[in-house]
């Protein structure tokens, strides 16, 4: 495997402890646990791993070191959000985190949420995929942005944890986009 190279492998509840210690780390926790809190998001995620709830949590792992995590889920399984960020049938959202402090801001997340379409694409080819970062979190919009996504609406969303503006995201059906203009399933150089 390219040392590069992102894999997205499936969470397990051993994964919960690392995950709490990226919640708390503040290029995370100032995006993903406002309005919540570290407690609430893991037992989010315990929720899922055990199946309790219809979320796809999965770890993110670069090279050969978990660097974040990030999970799919349909957008009806919560209607008052789905309805809040106006997803249509069908739709597919997304969340998603770089934890590790060493891994920050080195485009691991441009790659990461092509893995992560990719996936959703094997389950739910005809579906459009929505993400809603805060509005003011740049990183996270560039990573959607280089993949493809379009901006819908920046508008706070009732059903979410906080007050401050999201910023609405939709990648319609198809392969997504790189940064390098390739789909994301050309991997060919």
């Amino acid at each position: 495997m390219d040392a590069g190279e992102i894999r997205l492998v499936e969470m397990k509840v051993d994964d919960l402890g690392t995950v709490a210690r990226w919640l708390a780390e503040p290029h995370v926790s100032r995006w993903y646990v406002a309005g919540s809190s570290v407690e609430r998001e893991i037992d989010d995620l315990r929720q899922s791993v055990a199946g309790e709830q219809a979320v796809h949590a999965l770890m993110v792992i670069y090279g050969s070191d978990p660097v974040g995590w990030c999970q799919w889920y349909l957008c009806h399984d919560d209607p008052e959000w789905a309805k809040d960020i106006g997803a249509e049938p069908g739709d597919v959202g997304i969340d998603y985190a770089i934890g590790s402090p060493a891994h920050h801001s080195q485009g691991i997340g441009t790659k990461m949420i092509a893995e992560l379409v990719d996936a959703v694409r094997v389950v739910h080819p005809g579906s459009s995929i929505l993400a809603d970062p805060d509005e003011k979190n740049t990183a996270s919009r560039r990573v959607l942005e280089k993949n493809g996504f379009r901006l819908l609406a920046v508008k706070p969303i009732p059903s979410e944890p906080t007050d401050d503006p999201m910023a609405v995201y939709r990648l319609r059906p198809g392969p997504a986009v790189s940064a390098s203009g390739r789909s994301t399933r050309d991997r060919s150089r």
